[in-house]
């Protein structure tokens, strides 16, 4: 138990209204997980796509007698409850939630994973490479909380608010965690969720186009994921693809040891004599004089990178490299991620959470290197965020695949049939499938296909569910690939 004194000392309000030494038994920034006694963080948060919550309109609301303070950053003159005035509560937050669950990010290994795509798969191989290599690890992030395969917790968001982020770092801890892998995205970097987290090492995937309807700007996403990199401490890594424009940019700006890697000759761990087929992915890296034989069974070019970055990782945490190359059998594919679906008379099914230009790019050009006879790929984008990467989207799916079924992906607050618009200005006229009920969608995808064909559903990857207008609806596209082969093939999943 903590006292309201402790939080003054470290935080030095810049006021403090009827205050009272009160206990503090728990610490929140939503209402519903408030507990008895609490420090309530007042901020406004990006909790639903496209809308923001208010929080000061928060406490003129609420009559819980779980409040025992507030933390904000402007007095409520109604509200006669200790008041800790702050000049950035967000910031404040941080802090105040590190300090309650006694600084749980000192006393484990911390590897934050930044970029647009690649975050999830990164974040779970590091996860798999040290508990392969003897370290008892996690990973935390958009599929949730995975203690080695197990998982543990559903996620909310990629990454947690304060409160929810040290609360679970604190229960890890005491779980015996040594190390977690963590996806952070930019919206927690430039709403500093992650502010004072102690990381060890952070690692750069790559920076493409993606959430512009929260950050307006190609500028400022860049600055959002930069945060990661120039505030790391001096004994920290960086992890950095030295592939990528962006990484070469972050590379002089981060005040600690940078590995770098790629396929380039530039990258201190370098892959070379990559083989790709459709079973699996095979390379070597050379690092530091070492040649280490990587063969996994995950799939595609992308991978590699992914691998890369999470040997990287693992090597700036102190893993043995033969350790690690011993243990590459374990780097098997993510949920969602070019994850296969049976499918009967000789054709493949592949999930992909893919939902941006350029990692749909990515996953068709290797659907299409895999010698498959046609792609057929259905796909959408979703509602209440970047319209400007809808017609991207558009032209890459059609000059990739043979055909393209153009569906509904978590429309939300917005017009189906106008996001399906906004898709098709970058198609050609003619050729194209739209359905707007993805269902639908991917039974006339099915129906379509033949002997030697790859249907590719992009976009939503593991996601359970699809979201219309603030409801959610069951919904899985695995599932409905295989109930489909089941229905009209008799296909068994269960002898595959």
């Amino acid at each position: 138990m903590k006292k309201l004194s402790e939080f003054v000392s470290l935080l030095s309000p810049k006021a403090l209204l009827h205050f009272e030494d009160t206990a503090i038994q728990g610490i929140a920034c939503r209402p519903e997980e408030l507990q008895e006694k609490s420090l309530y963080c007042v901020i406004d948060e990006f909790l639903q796509y496209g809308h923001w919550v208010q929080g000061r309109d928060l406490p003129n609301s609420l009559t819980s007698e779980k409040i025992a303070a507030l933390l904000l950053e402007a007095p409520v003159s109604h509200i006669a409850l200790p008041q800790l005035i702050v000049p950035d509560a967000r910031k404040a937050t941080a802090l105040a939630a590190k300090y309650f669950f006694d600084s749980p990010d000192k006393n484990m290994k911390l590897v934050g994973v930044t970029g647009t795509n690649g975050k999830t798969t990164t974040a779970h191989l590091i996860n798999r490479l040290l508990n392969a290599c003897g370290m008892r690890a996690a990973a935390l992030g958009t599929l949730g909380l995975y203690e080695g395969y197990e998982k543990r917790a559903e996620a909310v968001y990629t990454t947690a608010l304060s409160p929810m982020l040290f609360e679970t770092l604190h229960e890890l801890l005491h779980s015996r965690v040594a190390a977690l892998a963590m996806e952070i995205s930019s919206h927690a970097l430039k709403l500093d969720r992650t502010f004072g987290l102690d990381i060890d090492v952070a690692v750069f995937t790559n920076l493409t186009r993606d959430h512009l309807d929260f950050h307006e700007t190609m500028a400022d996403y860049r600055a959002s994921k930069l945060k990661l990199f120039t505030e790391l401490k001096s004994e920290a890594a960086a992890v950095i693809n030295t592939d990528d424009p962006a990484g070469k940019e972050f590379m002089p700006l981060c005040p600690c040891r940078v590995i770098s890697y790629g396929c380039g000759h530039e990258a201190e761990l370098r892959a070379e004599n990559i083989s790709c087929s459709p079973v699996g992915t095979g390379f070597r890296i050379s690092y530091q004089g070492k040649m280490l034989e990587m063969k996994t069974s995950l799939i595609g070019n992308f991978n590699v990178y992914n691998v890369l970055a999470a040997v990287s990782a693992c090597l700036a945490l102190g893993a043995d490299a033969d350790a690690l190359q011993a243990a590459a059998h374990v780097l098997s594919g993510v949920a969602g991620r070019v994850e296969p679906v049976p499918l009967p008379g000789n054709r493949a099914g592949i999930v992909d959470y893919a939902h941006t230009p350029d990692s749909l790019e990515k996953v068709l050009q290797m659907l299409r290197a895999s010698g498959s006879k046609r792609i057929i790929t259905v796909f959408g984008c979703g509602g209440d965020r970047d319209r400007g990467k809808r017609p991207l989207m558009g032209e890459v799916a059609a000059r990739l695949s043979d055909i393209c079924v153009v569906t509904s992906d978590n429309p939300r607050r917005e017009n189906p049939d106008a996001i399906i618009q906004d898709i098709l200005a970058g198609m050609p006229k003619q050729g194209i499938t739209v359905e707007p009920n993805r269902r639908e969608a991917i039974r006339k995808a099915f129906l379509m296909s033949r002997e030697g064909d790859v249907i590719l559903l992009a976009g939503k990857g593991h996601e359970p569910c699809q979201i219309v207008g603030d409801a959610y609806f069951p919904f899985d596209d695995r599932e409905e690939l295989r109930k489909l082969s089941e229905r009209l093939c008799g296909y068994d999943h269960e002898k595959t």
